[in-house]
Order: C-alpha cells, then sequence, then structure tokens
C-alpha cells in the first residue's frame, strides 16, 4: 500500500514538474517579479472621466503602495491599433516581488486604500462609479524571467 501511495505521488509530482519548472526557473531562466497584467477597453464618451479617476485615485494608491513595499512598480500603456471595436485600449501592469507577496496583498492594501478614500463606503462607491467608464478586457499573472547567460 505505502508503495502505491509513494508511487502516485511521485508521478503526480512528475506530471506537474514542467509547470513547475517554468514557475520556479531553470537553467535557462531566472525568476523574477510577479505582474498582474490588466487590459482595459474605455467605453465611448468616457475617456475624460476615465482618465482623471486613474490620476485622482490610481496613481496616489499605486505611489504609496510603492513606497510601503506593497508592489515593486507599475506601468500604464496603451495600444496604438484595434483589431475590433471590443478590443482593449490600456493596459495597467502592477509588479510584486514574489509570488508571497500575493498572499499579504489584501490585508496590506485594505487600511492603505481606506486611508484613501476616507471609508469602505467611500471605497466601494468609488469602485461603482467606475463601471460606467470601462470595462475590464482581460486580466492575468505573469512571472517575469531573465534569460541566463550560456555556461
Amino acid at each position: 500500500m505505502r508503495i502505491a501511495v509513494s508511487l502516485s505521488i511521485v508521478l503526480g509530482l512528475a506530471a506537474y514538474a514542467p509547470t513547475l519548472g517554468a514557475q520556479a526557473g531553470s537553467a535557462n531562466t531566472t525568476p523574477g517579479t510577479v505582474s498582474r497584467v490588466t487590459l482595459i477597453r474605455i467605453n465611448p464618451g468616457h475617456g475624460d472621466m476615465f482618465w482623471r479617476d486613474v490620476r485622482e485615485h490610481s496613481l496616489p494608491i499605486w505611489e504609496e503602495q510603492k513606497k510601503r513595499g506593497i508592489i515593486v512598480d507599475y506601468a500604464v500603456s496603451t495600444k496604438s491599433t484595434t483589431e475590433d471595436p471590443n478590443d482593449w485600449g490600456v493596459a495597467f501592469v502592477v509588479s510584486y516581488k514574489n509570488w508571497g507577496a500575493l498572499d499579504t496583498f489584501g490585508s496590506r492594501n485594505d487600511s492603505l486604500t481606506r486611508a484613501h478614500y476616507g471609508s469602505v463606503d467611500a471605497r466601494t462607491a468609488a469602485q461603482m462609479a467606475r463601471i460606467p467608464h470601462a470595462q475590464v478586457v482581460s486580466s492575468f499573472l505573469i512571472r517575469n524571467q531573465t534569460v541566463n547567460p550560456w555556461r
């Protein structure tokens, strides 16, 4: 019985080895920061309100997160081409030191955002007010990698 259990554990780990290797790095790469990429489509006629909200809320919050070491960095990018009317036009990339930084992000960020907005109710109201301005097209995590030199 022990042999069967041990064998199933080894086979299970072997099946996941390629995935784990991609996260942990390999002889080819060294893992770096983890980044949340959010692709956004601004709703027609809402550009000014969207960008005002970014300036008044997102930028000050990201700057404070950087100052407190909650995030490593952030970037805002715009897409210069459009494939279809529902395509994204703005990308937010927020980078964290590693996967572990995501484990404590919620608790560390809660007091910061409450302080920025003044209360939990004001924070929720601001989130609800954003809905008419833009739509999230996609949001995903990436692990930045440094390619190792030939050995």
